[in-house]
C-alpha cells in the first residue's frame, strides 16, 4: 500500500481545498437544470470483461455502467438546480441478486472509518466482501470528479436491496423497487433527497456483474485510486468504458482480494434479461429548486435466445389418491437456477456462455378427463372483484384487497434472490367480472413485504361444456427468477376439484411458454394415480351402485286436512348420479288447483334464458302459479353447495294434462350457472284420481351445466302453498313410491343406467272423526206409463268436510228396466282408454263439481264392454285436461236395475249429476206406471268405512199432483223419503 500511496501526486491539502471549494463555492449566474443531449446526457451499457458490449440474453455481464451528465450551459459554472431525486429503471427481467454478496450493515456504513480526504483511503468503512461496484461523482467545480466504492447494504423493510456509497463522506444510497406489472419483474434504483452539498453535475455508477472476480481487486477498498480526478470517469458523457487498468508493478497480489476463489466461489450479481428483443432503460431526475422532473430513456437490445435454456420441470398432483372424491391440487414449477449465480470456474475464470434459464411466461395446464370442478367449493365462498384485485399492494393487509372469503388456496415462490419464500394466496375471481369475462378465473397474489416484492397474476380457467375437463392458463408469470413455484388448491371439506370416478393412472398436459420465446410451447407431461375408492374403500369396478334414499310425507297428518308436502332424495358419493325421477303419491293426496293459474309457456322459456341471480330476484313465472319451492345440494364430500328454486303449476306437457315446473336458479355460491328448468309431467289416474309424476314425459335432471358437473346429491321438494295439498279421507296404509334413474359410467350411454325404487309409508289419522252423510236425488223425465223411455237424472250431494265416497250402489225401483233393445253400440276398452268411444255408445252425460277445481268435470256417459253379462255404465269426465272415469257395473237386484261403483276417487265432490237419455235413445224403459210411489235404494260407504243406506223416491214431474213430503226418520236422519201426491 505504501507503493500505491507514493504514486499519487496531489497532496491532501490540495484535495481538501478542492473539496471545500466544491461544497461552498457559488455563483449568481446559473444554467437551466437538464441533461446533456443524446447519449452524452444518459447512457446505460452492459459490457464484457474485454470492454465489448454484453447483449447475450440470460448472460452475466462483467459490468453494467450508467452515466448521467447534467447540463452546464449558461453564464456560470453551476446548473440551475441541485439533484434531489434520481431514479434508474432497469430493463424488465434484468436481475440483481443481492444474496450472493455479503451485506454491510447501515450502522457500519454510516460510520466513516477514515477521513474522506485522506490520500490513501477511499473513505468507506464497509468490508471488501460487500463491495459491488464503484461510483464516480463529479461536482460543478472543475476537476472535482472522484471515484468511491459502491456497497451492498442491509435494506430496510419493504425493499429488496439497498446499495450505497459515501462520496466525500456524504451518504448516497439507492434503494430498489420492483415493478411487477404484467409479470415483468423490473427493478428501479431510487435515490431520494440527495444532499445538496454534493452538487452533482455528473455521475457514473458501475455495478459489477460478478463482484467476486479478481479483475475488480484494484477498484476495491484502499486499492481504489481516487487521487486521479478522471480515473474511472473518462471523458464526460463518453459511452465507452475503459477496461480495468493493469496493476502497478509494486502491487501486492491479494491485497484487496475477497478470498481464494476455490474457497469463496465467485457468484453472479447481475443477469441480463432472458427474453430477446428491445427493452427500455430510463432515468428520471428532479432538483431541489424546480418541481418538474426530467426523463430520458434509451433502448437496450438482447440477442441469442436459446430455447434450450428453459430448464423447468412441471408437475400436477391431486391431494388425494381416492377416486370419485373431492380433492385439492398442487401445481409445481421447479427451475434449475444453478447458472443464475454460478458462471465462474474454480480458478475464477468468467464463463459468459453459462447463462441463466428463462422463466416461464405462460403456462397452460390441461387436466385429465374426469378431473372437474367440485360444486362444493362454492358453499360459503366469496369472490374477488377486479377492484379488490387492484387494491392488493405490497403494504395492504390480508383481506384489504381480495377478501379472505374468496381464498381457495395458497401460493409459495422460492427465489435465490431472497432468503425467505414469497408467500401468497389463490383467490376466486368474480365470475364474468374478471379480465377474461369467463365463469371461472383465478387470481394469484404473493408478497414479501419486507423485501418489497409482490406477484400478481390472473389466470383463466375453461371447462369443457360436455365433459367438464379443465384447462387453466396463466399468462405473464413473474420474471422473478424462482427455483420453485407452488400453487396449492386447498384440501378441505370444500375442496375445489373432483377426481375421476375410476381408479387408474391419469396424465396431465402442461404447455410452457418461456419469456425468451413466448410463442413457442414446450410440452411437459406428468401423471398421478388413484388407488382407492370413496372414503378409502376398494377401487370401484363395473357399473357403480345405485341405492338412493327417499323420505316423504305431509306435515299435517289429520285426515281431510290441507297440509304441506315434502320430499327428500339423497345419494352417496360412490353411487350413480340421479338423472330422472318419478313418483306415485298416495290415493287421495291431491292438489287444489282452483285459483292457481298455469305458468305461461312464454314465462317458462324466459326463465330458461335468464341468469340465475336475476331469476331469483325477479321470477319469470307469476307468483300466483307458485305451489312450492326446492333446494338442491351439489358436490362431493361432507359439505354441499345448495341452490334454491321454485315450483310452479303449468299446463299440459308431453301428453299429461298438467305439469309442475321446477325453476332452479343454479346459483351455486358465487357461480351463476343460469337457470335449470325441470318440467315434470303430472298424471292423474282416471279411476282412482291418484297423482303420479311420469318420468317418461318429464325432463331429465341435468348432469352438467356450463362445464361444471353438478354431482347432484340432495333434492328437497316442499309443496307448501297454503290450502293446496289435501290429505285423503281414508286411513288405509299407503306409500309414496319413488323411482329414480341413475346413470352408469357414461351419461351418454343409457345401456348401463339403473333404476331404483323407494317406498315411504304414508297414513293419515283420525278418520273416524269425519262424518259421512251424503244425499242422493233420483228424477225421471218423460213418459210415465209402461213401455215409455224416460230420462233419469241422479244427483249426489256430499256434505263439505265429510269423508269422501269410496263405494256406491244405486238400485232403481222394479218399475224401471234396462232397455236392451236400444243398446246399439258398446265402446270397447281400448276405445275407452283412448278416449275415442263411438257416438253410438253414448247414452247420457255427467257433471261433477269439486272444490279442488274452478270448472266442473263434464263428459259423456257410455256403455263399455265388460267381463260381466251386461256392459258397464261409464261417466267419462274431463276438466282442465284431467280425465276421471266413474265406472259402474250394471246388473239386477230385487227386480230392479242396479249400478255398482266399486272404486271411486278419494276426492272431495260438492255435487255429482248423471243424466241418462230418454226417448228413442233412452237406456231405461218403464215396466209399470212410474207415477205410483216408487223408491230406489242407495248404499254408500265413505273412504273412512262409514256407511249409509238411503231410500230416495224416484220422482217424475210428468206425474199429476204433488209429491208428498214425509218427515225424516228419527232413527236414520240421513235417510231421505218421498212420495207422489
Amino acid at each position: 500500500m505504501r507503493a500505491l500511496t507514493s504514486r499519487r501526486t496531489l497532496p491532501a491539502s490540495l484535495i481538501a481545498i478542492l473539496a471545500i471549494a466544491m461544497f461552498f463555492c457559488a455563483s449568481s449566474a446559473r444554467a437551466a437544470f437538464g441533461l446533456l443531449p443524446g447519449g452524452e446526457g444518459f447512457a446505460v451499457t452492459a459490457t464484457q470483461a474485454n470492454g465489448a458490449r454484453a447483449s447475450l440474453a440470460g448472460s452475466h455481464p462483467f459490468a453494467l455502467t450508467t452515466k448521467v451528465n447534467f447540463s452546464l450551459e449558461g453564464s456560470g459554472p453551476y446548473s440551475d438546480g441541485d439533484v434531489r431525486d434520481l431514479r434508474l429503471a432497469l430493463p424488465p427481467g434484468m436481475i440483481e441478486n443481492p444474496t450472493v454478496v455479503d451485506r454491510c450493515p447501515i450502522s457500519i456504513f454510516s460510520t466513516p472509518r477514515n477521513s474522506p480526504f485522506q490520500e490513501s483511503l477511499s473513505g468507506e468503512s464497509c468490508p471488501l466482501r460487500t463491495q459491488i461496484g464503484i461510483v464516480t461523482v463529479r461536482g460543478s467545480f472543475p476537476g472535482s470528479a472522484r471515484t468511491f466504492g459502491l456497497f451492498n447494504l442491509t435494506p430496510p423493510p419493504g425493499f429488496p436491496s439497498l446499495i450505497g456509497a459515501s462520496p466525500f463522506g456524504v451518504p448516497l444510497t439507492f434503494s430498489s423497487r420492483v415493478r411487477s406489472a404484467n409479470g415483468e419483474y423490473g427493478l428501479t434504483l431510487e435515490a431520494h433527497d440527495i444532499a445538496q452539498r454534493l452538487d452533482i453535475t455528473g455521475l457514473k455508477m458501475t455495478l459489477w456483474g460478478n463482484p467476486w472476480l479478481v479483475q475488480h481487486d484494484l477498484q476495491r477498498g484502499d486499492c481504489l485510486n481516487e487521487v486521479d480526478p478522471e480515473n474511472g470517469f473518462g471523458v464526460a458523457g463518453s459511452l465507452e468504458d475503459e477496461p480495468p487498468a493493469a496493476p502497478p508493478p509494486d502491487y501486492e497480489e491479494g491485497t484487496c482480494s475477497t478470498g481464494n476463489p476455490k474457497t469463496f466461489k465467485p457468484l453472479a450479481y447481475l443477469t441480463l434479461p432472458t427474453s430477446c428483443g428491445e427493452s427500455a432503460v430510463s432515468v428520471e431526475a428532479s432538483s431541489w429548486q424546480q418541481s418538474a422532473s426530467l426523463v430520458r430513456s434509451q433502448p437496450m437490445e438482447f440477442f441469442g435466445c436459446d430455447p434450450n435454456t428453459l430448464r423447468t420441470m412441471a408437475s400436477v398432483v391431486p391431494t388425494t389418491d381416492r377416486a370419485g372424491s373431492s380433492s385439492g391440487l398442487d401445481f409445481n414449477l421447479d427451475v434449475d437456477q444453478t447458472s443464475l449465480v454460478d458462471n465462474v470456474t474454480e480458478r475464477g475464470r468468467l464463463l459468459p456462455e453459462l447463462r441463466a434459464p428463462s422463466q416461464v411466461k405462460r403456462a397452460i395446464v390441461t387436466l385429465p378427463d374426469g378431473v372437474t370442478v367440485n360444486p362444493s367449493v362454492a358453499a360459503g365462498l366469496g369472490v374477488c372483484t377486479p377492484a379488490q384485485f387492484d387494491a392488493e399492494t405490497i403494504a395492504s393487509a390480508p383481506g384489504a384487497g381480495c377478501p379472505n372469503a374468496s381464498k381457495i388456496g395458497e401460493m409459495t415462490v422460492r427465489t435465490p434472490l431472497l432468503q425467505e419464500p414469497v408467500q401468497g394466496a389463490l383467490f376466486l375471481a368474480e365470475p364474468y367480472g374478471n379480465p377474461f369475462g369467463t365463469l371461472l378465473a383465478l387470481y394469484l397474489v404473493a408478497k414479501a413485504p419486507d423485501r418489497g416484492v409482490i406477484v400478481k397474476v390472473a389466470g383463466r380457467v375453461d371447462a369443457d361444456p360436455h365433459s367438464g375437463r379443465l384447462v387453466a392458463a396463466f399468462d405473464n408469470l413473474p420474471q422473478l427468477p424462482y427455483s420453485h413455484l407452488n400453487v396449492h388448491f386447498r384440501d378441505s371439506q370444500r375442496s375445489p376439484l373432483a377426481t375421476p370416478s375410476s381408479c387408474g393412472v391419469y396424465g396431465t398436459q402442461i404447455d410452457l411458454f418461456p419469456w425468451l420465446e413466448p410463442n413457442r410451447a414446450f410440452r411437459r407431461g406428468t401423471q398421478f394415480q388413484l388407488v382407492h375408492g370413496v372414503a378409502g374403500g376398494p377401487c370401484p369396478t363395473g357399473t357403480p351402485p345405485f341405492n338412493p334414499k327417499a323420505n316423504s310425507g305431509t306435515l299435517n297428518r289429520n285426515t281431510g286436512s290441507f297440509t304441506p308436502f315434502y320430499l327428500h332424495l339423497t345419494r352417496g358419493d360412490d353411487e350413480q348420479e340421479i338423472t330422472s325421477y318419478s313418483a306415485t303419491l298416495p290415493k287421495g293426496l291431491l292438489g287444489a288447483i282452483k285459483g292457481v293459474p298455469f305458468c305461461p309457456e312464454s314465462a317458462i322459456q324466459a326463465a330458461a334464458r335468464n341468469d340465475g341471480f336475476a331469476e331469483t330476484a325477479n321470477p319469470s313465472c307469476p307468483e300466483a302459479s307458485k305451489i312450492g319451492r326446492t333446494t338442491a345440494g351439489y358436490g362431493l364430500g361432507n359439505v354441499l353447495a345448495y341452490a334454491p328454486g321454485n315450483l310452479y303449476l303449468a299446463g299440459p306437457y308431453n301428453g299429461s294434462p298438467l305439469s309442475v315446473v321446477a325453476v332452479d336458479s343454479a346459483t351455486v355460491g358465487p357461480f351463476d350457472l343460469g337457470v335449470i328448468i325441470v318440467r315434470s309431467a303430472i298424471r292423474v289416474d282416471p279411476v282412482t284420481a291418484q297423482v303420479s309424476i311420469d318420468s317418461a314425459g318429464s325432463d331429465p335432471i341435468p348432469h352438467i351445466i356450463k362445464g361444471i358437473p353438478l354431482h347432484l346429491r340432495d333434492i328437497r321438494v316442499y309443496i307448501d302453498r297454503p290450502n293446496f295439498m289435501l290429505n285423503p279421507t281414508s286411513c288405509e296404509r299407503f306409500g309414496v313410491s319413488s323411482t329414480l334413474n341413475g346413470s352408469g359410467n357414461s351419461f351418454s350411454n343409457p345401456a348401463d343406467d339403473s333404476l331404483a325404487s323407494v317406498t315411504n309409508p304414508f297414513q293419515v289419522s283420525f278418520c273416524s272423526s269425519l262424518e259421512f252423510k251424503p244425499r242422493i236425488d233420483l228424477r225421471l223425465k218423460g213418459g210415465t206409463k209402461r213401455g215409455k223411455y224416460p230420462s233419469l237424472t241422479a244427483t249426489v250431494a256430499p256434505r263439505a268436510g265429510d269423508a269422501n265416497i269410496g263405494r256406491a250402489e244405486v238400485t232403481l225401483p222394479p218399475s224401471i228396466f234396462l232397455a236392451q233393445n236400444h243398446i246399439e253400440t258398446i265402446c270397447t276398452r281400448a276405445q275407452s282408454q283412448a278416449g275415442k268411444c263411438p257416438p253410438g255408445s253414448i247414452y247420457g252425460k255427467a257433471r261433477a263439481i269439486t272444490p279442488l277445481m274452478e270448472e266442473p268435470l263434464e263428459g259423456p256417459v257410455y256403455l263399455r264392454a265388460s267381463a260381466n253379462k251386461l256392459p258397464d255404465l261409464v261417466a267419462d269426465l274431463t276438466g282442465r285436461g284431467i280425465r276421471i272415469e266413474i265406472a259402474g257395473r250394471i246388473d239386477s237386484k230385487d227386480g230392479g236395475m242396479r249400478a255398482t261403483y266399486d272404486v271411486l276417487p278419494d276426492a272431495p265432490v260438492s255435487k255429482f249429476t248423471l243424466t241418462l237419455n230418454g226417448g228413442k235413445r233412452g237406456l231405461l224403459v218403464n215396466s209399470d206406471n212410474v207415477c205410483k210411489e216408487a223408491k230406489g235404494t242407495a248404499r254408500m260407504a265413505g273412504q273412512n268405512n262409514k256407511g249409509i243406506v238411503l231410500k230416495p223416491t224416484v220422482l217424475s214431474p210428468s206425474c199429476k199432483g204433488k209429491a208428498k213430503k214425509k218427515p225424516k226418520s228419527k232413527k236414520n236422519p240421513t235417510e231421505k223419503k218421498g212420495a207422489e201426491k
